[in-house]
C-alpha cells in the first residue's frame, strides 16, 4: 500500500475518534434503603370486580415510581417496606395499602391491596405470553399467607396440580383440593373452587407469572368480605 494512502486512513480514522463523544455511565440514586426490589415489575392483575388488566410498578429503593395500568400511566406512586423475610408492606400516594411477598430470588411477586386487587408480577418481564390448563401441571412449592393489615401469618406450602385441580398442604395443617374449570388465557387466570380439611369451601383462583415459573393463589370462603378472609399462596414452580 503507498505510503500516502496509509497516511489518508490514519487521518479518516483519527477524525471519527476526535468526533466521537465520551461514553457516560448514569448511576441513578434511589431514595431510601435498597430493598433488592430496583426494576420494571410487569404481570395480570384481576380487580376486585373480577376484570383483568395489565399492571406495571418501576420500583427504585423503597419507593414505587411509577404505575401503568392497563398499558396507562395512573400518575400513582408509593412506598413499601419489609414485614418479614420476603414479605412486603406498603402504601400507594392514594392511600391504597397493600402486601407484597416475594420468591427468595426476587424476581417474581404476588400483590394483594385492600380492594382485592390481585396481581403477580414478574421483575424484567415484558409481555404475556399466552396460557394452556397444562401449564398447571406440576408440583410448586413456596408459602401460604393470611395477610390481615396489622401482621400477616405465613406458613410452608406445597401444591401439585394435574387437569386442573391442585391439590395443596402447608405447616398450619391444612389440606385443600382446588378445581379450576376456567382460564382466561390472555392473562393466566385460573378461576374455580377449593374445599379444605376443615370443611371450608368457597372461591379459588391462580395467577401465573409471565415466565410461568412463579403461582399465586387465593382461596376465599362462601360469603368471605374481603382478603382479610382468604388465604394467598406465593408458589415457585419446582
Amino acid at each position: 500500500m503507498a505510503a500516502t494512502a496509509k497516511i489518508g486512513i490514519l487521518l479518516i480514522a483519527l477524525l471519527a475518534l476526535a468526533g466521537c463523544e465520551e461514553e457516560r455511565v448514569v448511576v441513578i440514586e434511589c431514595a431510601g434503603p435498597d430493598l433488592g426490589l430496583d426494576g420494571s415489575w410487569f404481570g395480570a392483575m384481576e380487580d376486585g370486580g373480577g376484570d383483568l388488566l395489565t399492571l406495571e410498578w418501576q420500583i427504585c429503593g423503597d419507593t414505587i415510581t411509577r404505575e401503568v395500568v392497563g398499558g396507562f400511566g395512573s400518575g400513582v406512586s408509593g412506598r413499601l417496606w419489609r414485614a418479614g423475610p420476603d414479605t412486603w408492606e406498603g402504601r400507594l400516594s392514594d392511600g391504597t395499602e397493600f402486601h407484597l411477598l416475594t420468591d427468595p430470588g426476587r424476581r417474581h411477586a404476588m400483590m394483594v391491596n385492600e380492594h382485592f386487587e390481585f396481581a403477580v408480577l414478574e421483575n424484567g418481564a415484558l409481555g404475556l405470553p399466552g396460557y394452556f390448563f397444562s401449564d398447571l401441571d406440576g408440583a410448586w412449592s413456596g408459602r401460604h399467607a393470611r395477610l390481615g393489615w396489622n401482621s400477616p401469618e405465613l406458613w410452608d406450602a406445597w401444591m401439585l396440580c394435574e387437569d386442573g385441580v391442585c391439590d395443596s398442604e402447608d405447616t398450619s395443617g391444612t389440606f385443600a383440593t382446588l378445581w379450576f374449570d376456567a382460564l382466561a388465557e390472555d392473562y393466566g387466570l385460573y378461576r374455580g373452587e377449593f374445599v379444605d380439611s376443615w370443611n371450608a369451601s368457597g372461591l379459588a383462583g391462580a395467577l401465573m407469572s409471565p415466565d410461568l415459573l412463579f403461582l399465586g393463589t387465593y382461596t376465599c370462603p362462601s360469603g368471605y368480605r374481603g382478603p382479610e378472609d382468604c388465604i394467598f399462596g406465593a408458589l415457585e414452580f419446582d
